[in-house]
């Protein structure tokens, strides 16, 4: 039975002792329209999760991502992404709450590994030689 795309073990090591010379592209390399929808800059986790949530939201709008690397490259390619919320300035509570849930959204519906997980993290600025804090914050 042949693996999808062509992958198995023994073709990647024959690719690799050959220069990789035999792969066929992986990916579409579309004629640009004259106009999008949507336009996001940037191809990494946040970019393609904007770029899911308006093809989603919008149904037939098409999007457009630029990106000078490769999808899905930069941090969230080489390491994890954080998604912040502890910003103490107001309307930024509601605003991070409503971008945890999007993530959320995109772990219920990925059908590869998880999107986010949640974590919580507490930073307590304590002087040397005392033992009471005198400032921190939390991030939910």
């Amino acid at each position: 039975m042949r693996k999808m795309g062509g992958y198995s073990g023994f073709r990647i090591l024959r690719e690799g002792l050959t220069g990789n010379r035999g792969w066929r592209p992986a990916w579409r390399d579309p004629e640009p329209q004259q106009a999008y929808d949507f336009v996001i800059v940037g191809g990494g986790g946040h970019g393609l999760a904007t770029a899911y949530y308006l093809a989603s939201r919008y149904g037939e709008a098409s999007v457009a991502v630029l990106e000078k690397g490769w999808i899905g490259g930069g941090n969230v390619g080489r390491n994890t992404t954080i998604i912040r919320s502890n910003y103490l300035l107001p309307g930024n509570e509601p605003f991070y709450e409503f971008s945890l849930q999007l993530w959320e959204g995109l772990n219920r519906i990925s059908t590869t590994t998880p999107w986010s997980a949640s974590a919580g993290s507490i930073t307590s600025i304590i002087p040397a030689g005392s033992a009471t804090p005198i400032g921190g914050g939390a991030m939910r």
